[in-house]
């Protein structure tokens, strides 16, 4: 932002020709030393425009004006040749001179303003910056749009969000070329205000105008989620995973994770599974086990399980283990069932074990190991919770 404000500084306040300087009463012996000056510019002769200025600094402490506009001039130069540490006190050195003409004083504290926010001196770039704008308004002049925005960016920062939404409106709307820097300072101040209507279509604006921009979408898609309107927020990023945008691994996470949480789970497993494929995001047990929750809420059970089953052996885990079994029950396949079963009370972690220990203790049973049922009921009836039912297998089994 500093350099962004310094050189808005330059342009906005550069109106120090010697047309102007000497219509204001600067001796003719000043305005020919500023006319050589304006030539180094040019040239981009910093350093002897530097030199030339100093001198002409110490020889005017007598005549306030010259002095004033002097300093002026040095700050001018320190800024164009890179030596923005000088500006700051030639400025305030013109600042101090006695019975300026009003004018030159608008102008200075105006460039002084920019240069303190610049240096992110917020309270004091405000202060000075709506002093230079009640004295303009004394005057003849327009304030510039680029001068509005300065001074509603320092009211942004100090948080005086009414105020900067007033003068970013204005310097919108006078700006002969469209600033997207302003519309995005103007758009987290409609935000920060809660005045979302107003705030999405600013930014939609941003991304009407920009349809390539990578941030704005970003920004167009974080808003929909920041106003919890989720379907919008998953519609933005489909447009722009579309226009390949969202190339990054989290993006596709974040996409998937998109079109489960609107309920459109075999959207967000292919979009997964297409980014693993791809080896943009890395198949660890989290994203396989992710795949597998999708598919599952797909309805697609073989796809699910096959998931589930990478998952469970990428990073061992009982829950899995216990997820895969019960799946593997569903459907009737009694001998995977139990091993799945098996390798869920070995890894450990499971809310209900005499749960397990049962489900296990009725998937042997069911594929005719006698003796791996009877130790899983026995290992379930140590619960007082499922006891009973433990029991009851038991009796079944020895009566068969």
């Amino acid at each position: 932002m500093r350099h962004a404000v310094l050189l808005l500084a330059i342009v906005a306040t550069c109106l120090l020709f010697a047309g102007v300087a000497q219509a204001q009463g600067t001796s003719r012996s000043t305005f020919v030393k500023l006319m050589d000056v304006q030539e180094l510019w040019a040239d981009d002769r910093y350093d002897e425009a530097l030199r030339i200025l100093q001198d002409l600094a110490a020889n005017s402490r007598n005549n306030a004006y010259d002095h004033a506009i002097t300093q002026q001039y040095i700050a001018h130069t320190a800024i164009l040749g890179d030596r923005p540490e000088l500006a700051r006190p030639a400025l305030e050195t013109a600042l101090a001179q006695p019975d300026l003409p009003v004018e030159l004083i608008v102008e200075l504290k105006l460039f002084y303003g920019q240069i303190v926010l610049g240096d992110e001196e917020f309270e004091l770039a405000r202060s000075l910056l709506e002093e230079w704008h009640a004295a303009i308004a004394k005057t003849d002049k327009i304030a510039q749009p680029a001068q509005l925005f300065s001074l509603a960016y320092a009211n942004y920062m100090t948080r005086n969000l009414p105020r900067a939404e007033v003068l970013l409106a204005d310097a919108l709307a006078h700006a002969r070329t469209v600033n997207n820097t302003w519309y995005r300072v103007y758009y987290q101040v409609l935000l920060e205000q809660k005045k979302y209507d107003r705030a999405e279509t600013v930014i939609y604006g941003l991304v009407t105008r920009d349809p390539n921009n990578e941030t704005y979408w970003r920004m167009l898609i974080n808003h929909y989620l920041q106003i919890e309107e989720s379907r919008e927020a998953l519609a933005a990023m489909a447009i722009a995973d579309l226009q390949g945008l969202l190339e990054k691994p989290l993006d596709q996470e974040r996409l998937a994770s998109m079109y489960g949480y609107v309920e459109i789970p075999e959207k967000a497993a292919r979009i997964l599974e297409t980014a693993v494929n791809k080896e943009s995001i890395e198949a660890d047990a989290k994203t396989l086990r992710r795949l597998g929750d999708l598919w599952l809420l797909a309805r697609d059970r073989v796809r699910a399980l096959d998931y589930l089953r990478q998952a469970a052996a990428a990073a061992p885990d009982g829950k899995t283990y216990e997820l895969v079994g019960s799946l593997l029950f569903e459907d009737e396949q009694w001998n995977e069932a139990h091993e799945a079963y098996a390798q869920a009370l070995e890894q450990g972690g499971l809310e209900e074990p005499a749960r397990v220990h049962l489900l296990a203790g009725m998937s042997a049973l069911r594929a005719g190991m006698r003796d791996a049922a009877r130790k899983s009921f026995e290992a379930a009836q140590k619960s007082d919770k499922h006891r009973s039912q433990a029991l009851a297998m038991l009796r079944q089994l020895n009566k068969s």
